[in-house]
């Protein structure tokens, strides 16, 4: 049991520092949209968008490699099953398991969701960026770029703020995954 436990505990550290990283790029690109929303120079802006995709691919990339540890920690959870626990922590490790389950579907449909339209999002703010200063002189114009601009910054933001609220959850999950780990820790002693 000892080295299950041991096993769980590791994956799920792991898979806590990989969350975190993740939420760190979301927030990174929140204050990006801020920042190009904000950004009066439109070849500014159209920069600012490209280091936006570019954080939008480290998501990716640490989705991937969130999900892989979720698994891991899936795998580990139901080995512990397995093993002789009272009737609570076996009640209490099936409980995270399915937890962690969702969670992770969740994210990881999300995650493939939101790259993919982020991405689509965030090319057309760069185009309307660049029509902008295409299109200076002509007022009528400009307006219409502007709404347009308005609609894609909400949409945007409503995005970022849901793959916050799942990483943040999924955070959760595995802090209780971690105090459990530390139970059986303290049990297997």
């Amino acid at each position: 049991m000892v080295k299950e436990v041991k096993k769980l505990d590791e994956d799920t550290r792991e898979a806590v520092g990989r969350v975190a990283a993740g939420y760190k790029f979301v927030v990174e690109l929140a204050d990006e949209l801020k920042e190009i929303e904000l950004e009066k120079d439109t070849h500014k802006a159209v920069r600012e968008v490209k280091q936006g995709l570019r954080i939008l691919r480290w998501i990716g990339k640490a989705e991937k490699k969130i999900d892989r540890s979720e698994k891991k920690i899936i795998a580990d959870l139901e080995e512990l099953k397995e093993l002789n626990l009272p009737m609570q922590l076996k009640t209490e490790d099936e409980n995270l398991a399915e937890q962690l389950k969702v969670a992770e579907s969740q994210l990881v449909k999300l995650a493939s969701m939101f790259t993919g339209k982020v991405k689509k999002e965030l090319e057309e703010i760069m185009t309307d960026e660049a029509l902008l200063a295409e299109y200076e002189e002509n007022f009528e114009m400009t307006d219409k770029i502007h709404d347009h601009l308005k609609e894609l910054f909400a949409e945007t933001k409503s995005e970022v703020a849901k793959l916050q609220k799942w990483i943040g959850s999924t955070q959760q999950i595995l802090r209780s995954i971690r105090g459990f780990a530390k139970t059986l820790e303290k049990l297997s002693k």
